[in-house]
């Protein structure tokens, strides 16, 4: 059974990425400027928000409704953390999820999603210390740096001069789920 704090933490992370997906659809260039990361995450990762009432169900909500690469990813990530029965256990989840991450779409790159993805993992102390014991401030700022990276790393982002839609919605999402875990 899935701890209701660890529950409660990924609503927050959705429900604060989704009040944001708007903006997210306005900055969306690549890998092509279609405007619909937002919409794609706030669609493909929906089923969080029954993660209280119906966590046996999320799971699969999710992969059936991933939408766009964006959508793709996320789900990939979030199938390992859903998988999570106590906030210890989330560090071995995230590497795990990481790896899935990278399989759920054909091309993967730096300066998206997956970048911050990667930074979670580095800077998410081992399981043993309970998330109250975390450096909160120190992780999502190592986080914040790695999406304000995402500008530079690809040509699109850098002509636009905008961070990725992708890593910019994880990021909102993580610094909600993150606050809630400690």
């Amino acid at each position: 059974m899935m701890d209701p704090v660890y529950s409660n933490a990924i609503i927050q992370g959705y429900e604060s990425m989704a009040a944001w997906s708007d903006l997210l659809d306005q900055i969306n260039v690549f890998p092509v400027a279609d405007a619909d990361t937002g919409r794609n995450l706030k669609i493909s990762l929906a089923a969080l928000r029954r993660l209280a009432e119906q966590p046996a169900d999320v799971s699969q909500h999710i992969l059936r409704a991933a939408t766009g690469n964006a959508g793709n990813i996320a789900a990939a990530f979030f199938q390992e953390l859903l998988g999570v029965d106590r906030p210890e256990t989330l560090a071995g989840a995230i590497g795990k999820g990481v790896g899935q991450a990278y399989k759920a779409v054909a091309d993967p790159k730096p300066g998206t999603m997956l970048t911050v993805f990667e930074a979670l993992a580095q800077v998410l102390p081992p399981g043993s210390r309970p998330p109250a014991e975390w450096d909160l401030e120190a992780i999502v700022g190592h986080l914040e740096k790695s999406v304000a990276d995402t500008c530079e790393a690809l040509p699109e982002l850098r002509r636009a001069g905008v961070v990725d839609a992708g890593a910019l919605g994880m990021f909102i999402f993580l610094e909600a789920f993150l606050g809630g875990l400690t």
